[in-house]
């Protein structure tokens, strides 16, 4: 991950603590010594997410993803390792130096750079001669110069106009195929004859852009720039930039479908609107939500489509704990076309209208099946159980089982029961899922002994240089640590290791921390482990010098030294 951790690294990993970071992203929930939580790095329905507040680490048992407080922030802000560690060293007040293997994402900034001249490059071309029939456009959608200025819109000529102007200015060409504003040759610019959305993160960056074909004949109509280590259009939410204080404010922001219907939304005071970037809402976008609020409001065009992507969306919010309301508008009516037509008072009492998900449910569900047939009705009430059981309080979940027992006119105890046998599915495909992912091998055991008990550490560095490549890598991580005079704790260790394979291992191994193994076992399994893994790393060497010696045959090259080693080779596997 950093590899060659300097001293006020490990300073930093001792005085901050990883719950206290996590928490802030995450809700996380006591599970004997450890906490637990829905992974934010991969969709499940029960947690497999643990945090060792003993240990510094966090491991999730769902995706195999595990680390320190470092690894963390760097996953869930999808920055650099210098860029997490300076958020921690802030906290614990500690001044860190850009020296050795600590460098600030420079690629970063280029992209950035990049995109900042872009984009107000595009958005002084809309209002050129060259931008007519794009800024024409924008005015039949009643976008005003005011607000075409304020979201920086902008307009891609059909020529390389990009290109011409890089080179032109001299600029470095590099960073703009970096930022995937040019193609990868540096030839010719990604956007032309396109109308230019500039999309910006929480800090004001603008991250990415979008653009639209002003002919709706040329396909695809949305085109989004190729991802890069800014850009992650499953990450961005379109709008977060101008209503993250609108949304503090109101309490709740409301999700539409397009950069159109937040265009229109702002201009007409509902500021706390933004949009996924054509995806469906992520756990990263709920993630980056809950700093600023906990409600959110859904939408959509009234038509198969709107209604899918609502039922999409929903299962994903509910389960991460927010107070949900959607609200359908007539088919055929985005938000941006419905004000056009009906004005912004006409979208505010729809808005007022909107349905909880119980009551959404069943109004879609009866709209598919006939509530009058036993059959088709129990069908209603199964799949609305299914979004209830997606609640991950059992208060709230309770709350919305009455209110589907009284208006669906079941018993309540008929619909726990249900509920039950869908928790208790839910648990059963996790569980098989971990144990699928997580298949216990030689190495793995060997690693957990000696991560477990130190003693066998020691006993390792005797059969240096006779292991698998793992084993040997976590040797060296060992000595590195020790010559630092530092503890060996599992932060530590993961903190010096660069192979993300072993970091969830040795993270999976201390969440779980078995130590119920006797000694007599510990024993019996380092050396049975130990044996496998040294028949293993022989097996390799001799297959390797057999590649060697058939390659000197076909070139009738003497292969007499490679055919001693491997003879050599063979006896010591006969030893074993």
């Amino acid at each position: 991950m950093g590899g060659n951790l300097s001293p006020s690294v490990e300073e930093i990993l001792e005085k901050i603590d990883i719950v206290e970071i996590i928490s802030e992203y995450l809700s996380l929930k006591r599970a004997g010594k450890n906490f637990k939580t829905l992974c934010p790095f991969h969709p499940e329905k029960t947690p497999s997410f643990f945090v060792s507040p003993e240990k510094q680490v966090f491991h999730c048992f769902g995706c195999g993803i595990g680390g320190n407080a470092i690894k963390f922030l760097m996953n869930i802000e999808k920055i650099s390792f210098y860029e997490a560690l300076s958020l921690l060293a802030k906290r614990v007040g500690i001044e860190i130096s850009k020296k050795g293997g600590v460098k600030e994402s420079v690629e970063k900034r280029r992209i950035l750079n990049a995109n900042e001249y872009a984009a107000n490059l595009y958005n002084k071309i809309i209002f050129s001669s060259y931008g007519k029939i794009a800024l024409e456009y924008l005015y039949q959608r009643n976008l005003t110069d005011p607000y075409i200025k304020k979201f920086l819109i902008g307009f891609a000529p059909s020529n390389n106009f990009l290109l011409s102007k890089i080179e032109e200015e001299k600029k470095n060409k590099e960073d703009f195929v970096l930022a995937a504003l040019l193609d990868e040759q540096g030839e010719e610019d990604t956007f032309k004859n396109r109308i230019i959305f500039p999309i910006y993160n929480m800090k004001d960056e603008i991250i990415g852009f979008g653009g639209r074909t002003i002919d709706d004949q040329v396909m695809p109509k949305y085109l989004n720039i190729r991802e890069n280590i800014v850009f992650n259009k499953s990450n961005c939410l379109y709008g977060i930039n101008w209503g993250k204080e609108s949304i503090k404010l109101k309490g709740f922001a409301i999700f539409v479908e397009g950069y159109f219907d937040v265009l229109k939304m702002h201009m007409n005071g509902m500021e706390n609107t933004i949009a996924p970037m054509g995806t469906a809402i992520t756990e990263f976008h709920l993630n980056l939500l809950k700093k600023i609020t906990n409600k959110i409001l859904l939408l959509f065009d009234g038509d198969d489509a709107g209604i899918r992507a609502a039922l999409r969306n929903l299962e994903t919010i509910i389960r991460k704990g927010f107070e949900i309301k959607i609200c359908m508008l007539p088919s055929g009516f985005d938000p941006d076309k419905f004000i056009d037509e009906y004005g912004v008072k006409s979208i505010i009492s729809f808005i007022e209208k909107s349905q909880d998900f119980v009551d959404f449910s069943i109004s879609i569900n009866s709209q598919i099946y006939d509530i009058k047939n036993p059959k088709e009705k129990s069908a209603i009430i199964k799949e609305t159980l299914k979004l209830i059981s997606n609640v991950p309080d059992e208060i709230e979940r309770y709350e919305f089982l009455k209110k589907l027992s009284k208006k669906m006119e079941i018993k309540i105890e008929i619909l726990e029961d249900y509920l039950d046998e869908i928790l208790e599915k839910n648990i059963e495909s996790e569980y098989q899922n971990i144990s699928k992912i997580n298949q216990n091998t030689a190495e793995t055991f060997l690693i957990e002994i000696v991560v477990n008990d130190i003693k066998y550490l020691e006993k390792l560095f005797n059969y240096k240089g006779q292991l698998p490549e793992k084993i040997e890598k976590l040797i060296s991580i060992v000595e590195r640590i020790i010559n630092k005079n530092l503890p060996i704790i599992p932060s530590f260790l993961i903190g010096e290791c660069e192979d993300e394979e072993l970091v969830s291992i040795i993270s999976s191994i201390v969440i779980k921390n078995n130590n119920e193994i006797s000694d007599e076992m510990k024993e019996k399994i380092f050396n049975d482990c130990l044996k496998k893994l040294k028949k293993k790393k022989l097996l390799t060497e001799i297959e390797n010098y057999k590649k060697k010696i058939n390659e000197k045959i076909e070139k009738g090259i003497d292969y007499k030294d490679e055919l001693k080693e491997m003879q050599k080779l063979l006896y010591q596997l006969k030893k074993e």
